[in-house]
């Protein structure tokens, strides 16, 4: 194998596939990355066996075919320390030699032949989804994502595509986010729903390379779901099992609602929060006509009392809420004023928007 590509790009490019770390002694292997290069094109694989990132670049000039498994975060140090010109790369044995200028790199790479065998998805069924709709919907529902192992299921956003919507859903059995966008215009309705759990880990790798991407495609092959992101394959293996019923959680509308600026209430939940321990976590929310008290109290730390203008439509009550849960939600979104519906001290409340609601319990004080 030998070739030569701009440093700018060669760093691009493995950045892009070694956008998760892992170390794993047991088997090395998978600590590299696998160069192989064709007559026309180069393409770079990674992969933990849950999942496969394999990415192309045909902006390199090929001298002669092969492939060499390199460390991965040896290979991309090095790089990145190069100076912004051409890098020539030249596999000989088992070792990758790097030379940029006058400067020139040894490493010890590994057999190619014991990285694992990634087939290559030919003929997929593709979907398309607004890599802006994906980004902002994986934003607004990743927070709620479970991460005890008390429901392996609930450790990760729910997808349901159908007809022409796509539906993400996560929850930890404490909060729940919904969040519906529609599918871009010349994508064709599905007659069949399809339905998988994408685990937390594939997701905060999937947003590191969708963000600067101008299109995804979504595929099921086998037992892996995949986004093609045009140069670059994103493939993992959802979580097995059956997500709850998310819909039966979510309560009619109701009239009774408290109406306070989004800043305002992130602000104070942030400075009561400073108070929550692991014992005493919650804050006290007393909702009355034109105003919202909150109120935090923790033995031997202290406590906090803050008047915040607000509305509340409804009988004047006391509810109690874990103020992490919240902030979440609240810092999150760009609204200046939301509105929350609530359906008594010890029910959820619901913040609607358009295609986007978020439920969280509250909890005893």
């Amino acid at each position: 194998m030998r070739f030569s590509i701009e440093q700018p790009i060669l760093l691009t490019t493995l950045q892009r596939v070694a956008s998760f770390s892992i170390s794993r002694q047991n088997f090395p292997i998978l600590n590299c990355v696998l160069i192989e290069t064709f007559k026309e094109k180069i393409k770079f694989i990674t992969t933990d066996l849950n999942i496969t990132i394999i990415t192309y670049t045909s902006a390199g000039e090929i001298e002669r075919e092969g492939k060499l498994a390199i460390p991965t975060k040896k290979i991309l140090s090095i790089v990145r320390e190069l100076p912004k010109e051409r890098v020539i790369l030249e596999s000989y044995k088992n070792n990758l030699l790097i030379k940029c200028g006058k400067i020139e790199f040894k490493i010890n790479g590994m057999d190619p032949q014991e990285f694992p065998q990634i087939e290559e998805v030919k003929e997929k069924t593709l979907i398309e989804i607004n890599p802006q709709d994906l980004t902002e919907m994986i934003k607004l529902t990743s927070f709620c994502v479970g991460m005890e192992d008390v429901n392996y299921v609930l450790n990760g956003i729910f997808f349901e595509i159908y007809e022409d919507q796509l539906k993400l859903v996560a929850t930890d059995g404490k909060r729940l986010s919904f969040i519906k966008r529609k599918l871009p215009s010349l994508q064709s309705n599905l007659t069949t729903k399809l339905s998988f759990i994408l685990p937390i880990k594939a997701i905060q790798e999937l947003i590191k390379i969708i963000k600067d991407s101008e299109e995804v495609f979504i595929f099921v092959e086998k037992n892996n779901i995949g986004f093609d992101l045009k140069h670059t394959l994103f493939i993992t293996k959802p979580i097995e099992g059956e997500f709850p019923n998310y819909s039966q959680y979510i309560p009619q509308p109701t009239e009774t609602k408290l109406t306070i600026k989004r800043k305002d209430l992130l602000s104070a939940l942030k400075r009561a929060e400073l108070l929550s321990t692991s014992d005493y976590p919650g804050v006290k929310l007393e909702l009355k006509k034109e105003e919202l008290l909150l109120s935090k109290t923790t033995p031997q730390l202290g406590e906090v009392k803050e008047s915040i203008p607000a509305n509340f439509k409804g009988t004047s009550l006391q509810i109690g809420f874990n103020p992490s849960y919240l902030i979440d939600v609240l810092s999150n979104l760009e609204e200046e004023e939301v509105s929350f519906e609530i359906y008594g001290p010890e029910k959820p409340a619901v913040l609607r928007l358009e295609d986007y609601i978020y439920l969280v319990l509250p909890m005893k004080l």
